[in-house]
């Protein structure tokens, strides 16, 4: 364990040991807890003794998701811990933890729990099998009440100001339930069309909630008004927690640890005032796991903040008045302020106040910087003085580089740089390396981050790019590239392009690809590691010769041929294609083989066979049954899925394989089952249910957890686009308004299977299945050519007439009705079959109904526009 100091935060304690997931404040502030698999561990924050603190071994080998003390004074002792499906319930009393309960109702992950703000003996959880449960204390054999919520749940949060009510997230949506109401919710809310994250209800209005969401924004929703949006904060990545401050309008936010390992700060915002954080805390080398406000103490004006992060550091931080101040809140006389231009008086202690405070970030930045850059030596870090000198060795050239922060720093004023007197490189490299950090820092400071760190490592790898005297050389006889021409620097956060990776798929092919071997263990030698993002194409040190363009393999050829002699042997990559359909359930033996021609019975015969013939016993099992659902001696087949267990076994089978990846069962089972209905009456019921199409107002069709080995799409949208790449079944339920009927899934199915069947080239067995679509067709868009009947004059986009049933066009030359091929004027409407036309236009020029048009030339100048 190892203690660190900072100006923002007074306590940083290391406890690597714990390898703690989850953490929790109790009511007092004078206790944390810290549970992972190995240990459970609780730590007096008040003890001054940073070795003391008690450890009880957990062996487990599911993490704890949630942790939380109960927050009211009656069973203030009392913690909660969530593993997997089991909610432990633990006492902490004269120095020991012991578990005291085990309660089991979910049969999937526990997501999150929340303790009732007032009734010490309430609890709620969450999980991804859909159920809400509120327990009671004081039995703890089953929950006191189950609520359902078809979708699974993410978070559960109890409103600190109504005793009655709670909300649950669900994916993008929000439920709003009533305990006193049973299992319906009271109010739905669309929130957002990503994950939502994390909930929050504002302790001073009741009726305020926000929404941390994985498409960057928290959002702010009046529950009485759950059709708009009250005001959004809009963040720079996806929003792990939102949380309100215990003062003024302030809100706490962090990223998402699972996606941005390299943004590890927390942000203030006051939600007043929203185009921007008024405050960044930086402190922690990893992502922030969990944060939660420590119960303030009487005296004091500073409030606490308690952070647990994935680099095993706990973190207390000191929110002074001036931080308050900028939420809105005065804490001498403790009430909000009208707002933030009020904060500050300009007397003259606050004056030398700031003097401090501006050193403070300073000194902050100084004491996280990792040092432990190869190549560089950091000579000289003073937070009074405001500079910093650093010095690089790198091929044979040494550098000193001087950093001077203004007062400014790192609200929108980069800090200055100078390369010292003795340093190897010329003015013109100089130049160009003092150009390329400023650019760095420019963008760092302009979102209000510190860019220290992030600018000395650009530092090292352009120096270490100058390998010779003849690259010197050639930066001055090509054409310097300005970091804005390749968006060198604007792609600093944009990963660099992948050089290995896998993927499967629709048809059981899996794609590999990767650098040659003798490539990685030449690379090895000197630098095995991929660069961290795209801008290593495009620094101030590489160059553009002729025509060549920067790519990915020319960077690695670049390396190597500047750190070592040339190879003459390939280095391109290399994609490997493996046919993987051992692995999965479709089958193209089957594809080929299964009919859909004939009665039901005999379908499910044939296909059985089929299936017996490949080896799958569990499809002849499913063929069979499916054959005894009808017998057509005894039942139409328009009614067979009215026979009494008909129409339940045929949909338990087609879901079972749906669910378990089987497309090519579910699809084909759909034809066989679907066929008998009436077609207009199924026409008329998708048309019904795809016709507007953004999607349900409250979310709650479970989706058809259907992989088609990453190639299922939503039927809705396939359908639009003619196109089934790179969408998902997850989609599906967004875009399929209200509840649907079951054969809208069964569609689904079928179209992709059909793409499945194009893939492999079966095609005329993707045409039999496309003969089963019932999809509405698509509405014509551009020119259509109508005829009119010769009888009634009323058009017809057919051969024969809606009206009349006659034949619509009638040969002027022959006088029988036309079916095939025809040719009409434009201007005239006259016309024929197509033979017939021609053979008369090549002796005459008027038509010959003798109107006295000349068609072809009429025709013609009908399209000199």
């Amino acid at each position: 364990m190892a203690v660190r100091w900072s100006s923002e935060f007074f306590t940083a304690l290391e406890h690597r040991e714990l390898q703690a997931s989850a953490m929790a404040v109790d009511s007092t502030g004078t206790f944390v807890l810290l549970a992972g698999r190995r240990y459970i561990a609780v730590r007096n924050l008040d003890d001054t003794d940073f070795e003391n603190i008690r450890k009880f071994p957990r062996q487990s080998k599911y993490d704890v998701n949630t942790a939380e003390w109960n927050p009211t004074q009656q069973n203030s002792e009392l913690c909660v811990i969530s593993s997997n499906q089991h909610i432990e319930i633990l006492k902490w009393s004269l120095g020991e933890l012991t578990q005291t309960h085990s309660m089991r109702a979910h049969t999937r992950v526990i997501t999150d729990l929340n303790w009732h703000k007032s009734d010490p003996n309430v609890l709620a959880s969450c999980s991804i099998d859909t159920f809400i449960h509120i327990w009671d204390m004081r039995d703890f054999r089953k929950p006191s009440l189950s609520l359902s919520a078809i979708a699974e749940a993410s978070q559960v949060r109890w409103n600190q100001v109504s005793p009655h009510i709670l909300a649950t997230a669900h994916d993008g949506d929000i439920k709003v339930w009533d305990q006193r109401k049973g299992n319906a919710p009271i109010q739905y809310i669309t929130a957002h069309l990503s994950k939502i994250n994390g909930l929050d209800w504002n302790p001073q209005i009741e009726n305020q909630l926000a929404t941390a969401s994985q498409d960057n924004t928290v959002k702010f929703f009046d529950i009485n008004n759950p059709r708009r949006v009250e005001f959004v904060l809009v963040s720079n990545a996806p929003v792990w927690r939102a949380r309100f401050t215990p003062f003024g309008n302030g809100l706490v936010t962090v990223v998402v640890p699972q996606l941005r390992r390299g943004e590890n700060s927390l942000l203030l915002w006051n939600t007043n005032s929203r185009s921007a954080p008024v405050h960044t805390f930086v402190g922690h080398k990893d992502v922030v796991l969990e944060f939660q406000w420590r119960k303030q103490k009487l005296g004091e004006n500073d409030f606490q903040l308690v952070t647990w992060s994935r680099d095993q550091t706990l973190l207390v931080w000191r929110i002074e008045p001036f931080l308050q101040k900028l939420c809105g809140y005065d804490p001498n006389n403790c009430r909000k302020l009208d707002g933030v231009e009020n904060e500050v008086s300009d007397t003259a202690s606050e004056v030398s106040y700031k003097a401090v405070t501006k050193i403070k970030p300073l000194q902050q930045e100084f004491s996280l910087l990792n040092v432990q850059i190869p190549n560089l030596k950091v000579v000289k870090m003073d937070a009074s003085q405001r500079c910093c000198v650093v010095s690089a060795n790198a091929n044979n050239y040494k550098v000193t580089l001087h950093v001077n922060f203004p007062n400014g720093y790192p609200n929108g004023i980069p800090p200055v740089f100078e390369i010292g007197q003795g340093s190897s490189i010329d003015e013109f490299v100089s130049k160009h390396l003092l150009q390329s950090l400023t650019y760095i820092a420019q963008q760092r400071v302009s979102k209000g981050r510190t860019c220290l760190e992030p600018c000395l490592r650009q530092f090292v790898v352009m120096l270490e790019q100058l390998v010779d005297s003849s690259d010197v050389t050639q930066l001055h006889q090509h054409q310097y590239l300005e970091p804005d021409v390749l968006g060198t620097f604007n792609d600093a956060c944009i990963p660099f392009p992948r050089t290995s990776g896998a993927k499967f798929c629709s048809v059981s092919i899996l794609v590999c690809f990767g650098r040659q071997l003798h490539m990685r263990r030449t690379l090895a030698k000197v630098d095995s590691s991929t660069p961290r993002a795209l801008s290593a194409l495009g620094n101030g040190f590489n160059n553009r010769r002729g025509n060549e363009q920067l790519t990915v393999i020319s960077h690695y050829i670049q390396k190597q041929r500047l750190r070592i002699k040339q190879s003459n042997r390939s280095l391109k990559g290399v994609i490997t294609v493996y046919d993987a359909a051992g692995l999965f359930s479709v089958n193209r033996q089957l594809a080929e083989k299964y009919i859909l021609d004939g009665d039901v019975t005999r379908i499910c015969k044939y296909n059985a066979k089929i299936a017996e013939f490949v080896g799958r016993w569990d499809l002849v099992q499913a063929w069979t049954l499916a054959g005894l659902v009808i017998k057509t001696q005894e039942v139409e087949q328009e009614d067979m899925m009215e026979h009494p267990f008909g129409n339940q076994l045929i949909q338990s089978l087609i879901t079972h394989y749906a669910n378990h990846s089987d497309l090519q069962t579910a699809a084909m089972l759909s034809c066989v089952f679907g066929k008998g209905q009436d077609e207009k009456a199924r026409r008329k019921s998708l048309l019904k249910y795809f016709s507007v199409g953004t999607g349900s107002p409250y979310h709650t069709i479970p989706p058809a957890d259907v992989v088609a080995d990453g190639w299922v799409f939503p039927l809705l949208r396939a359908v639009r686009s003619n196109s089934l790449d790179n969408l998902r079944v997850e989609e599906l339920p967004q875009l399929i308004p209200q509840k649907p009927p079951v054969s809208a899934f069964y569609e689904y199915y079928k179209l992709a299977y059909a793409e499945m069947l194009h893939r492999w080239g079966l095609l005329y067995n993707r045409a039999e299945i496309l003969k089963y679509l019932c999809t509405p067709a698509e509405i014509h868009r551009g020119v259509e050519f109508l005829t009119d009947c010769q009888k009634c004059k009323e058009p017809s986009r057919t051969t024969s007439c809606p009206t009349c049933k006659r034949i619509s066009l009638e040969c002027i030359i022959c006088h029988i009705s036309v079916k095939g091929s025809a040719n009409c004027c434009l201007v005239c409407g006259h016309g024929g079959h197509t033979k017939h036309i021609q053979q008369w236009f090549e002796r005459y020029n008027v038509c010959a109904t003798g109107c006295g048009c000349k068609c072809l030339i009429e025709t013609v100048g009908m399209f000199n526009f």
